[in-house]
């Protein structure tokens, strides 16, 4: 059985209707100058590429976030 845990020191599009809004109208500008996406949903994102949140920190807002998380059991399918 797989374990494990991955760390991520993640920036995200914030929760903020507004906010989100203005991220999501500045992101194209900003990934041809930095190469980031500002507007990334990732707490969706994890849990859908099959791992389960242990801990979520916010830093900055709801922006810059420390998360934790493992495995989910689904996940641990082996064909």
């Amino acid at each position: 059985m797989p374990n494990g845990k991955l760390l991520l020191l993640e920036h995200m599009r914030p929760g903020n209707v507004l906010l989100g809004l203005l991220f999501d109208m500045v992101n194209p500008m900003v990934v041809r100058m930095m190469g980031a996406n500002i507007n990334r949903r990732t707490m969706g994102n994890i849990e859908k590429a099959g791992w389960q949140i242990l801990k979520e920190e916010h830093l900055s807002g709801d922006i810059v976030r420390w998360i934790e998380a493992k495995p989910t059991s689904s996940e641990l399918k082996l064909s």
